[in-house]
């Protein structure tokens, strides 16, 4: 059997406070120098079902305190969404709760969001990818270079 999950800021119900005071939501968009095109894509942040366009870098969003579901994405053609995340947040009355979301390396991989620092996710695939490449270009050079050398003798 498992042990309890300890309860984390974001996972815990608020605690009672002074009534009307707002929370906020500081979410942190990165994306890898890598995958320096998916800063042409503009994100999704989606709360509550309500979505947003959100911005790469620092996005402060005001909210009542409570439960919220965030959901984050990178909306894209093939697939449709690029890094869809979720997680569900309790905001306390005059919270200011820092999270970050890291877009994937791999377009078909899921994005991280939580507390920082987040992993690179799709950064295997993009490893595998560049070695096989990089063993290609390898194998053409000897090939290049053996034909050239038999040719000249």
């Amino acid at each position: 059997m498992h042990p309890p999950v300890p309860h984390t800021p974001w996972s815990r119900p608020p605690q009672p406070g002074p009534t009307g005071a707002q929370a906020h939501l500081v979410l942190e968009v990165k994306r890898h120098w890598l995958s320096f095109m998916l800063g042409m894509i503009t994100p999704m942040i989606v709360l509550n079902g309500h979505p947003m366009l959100g911005q790469w870098g620092r996005n402060t969003i005001p909210l009542p305190p409570g439960q919220h579901h965030l959901h984050v994405h990178l909306p894209y053609f093939l697939p449709a969404k690029i890094g869809p995340a979720d997680l569900t947040v309790w905001l306390q009355p005059g919270m200011a709760l820092e999270l970050e979301y890291r877009a994937p390396m791999w377009a078909h991989s899921r994005g991280a969001l939580g507390s920082a620092p987040q992993p690179w996710n799709g950064k295997g695939c993009i490893i595998a990818l560049l070695a096989i490449l990089g063993g290609w270009l390898v194998l053409v050079l000897i090939v290049i270079v053996v034909s050239v050398l038999s040719f000249g003798q």
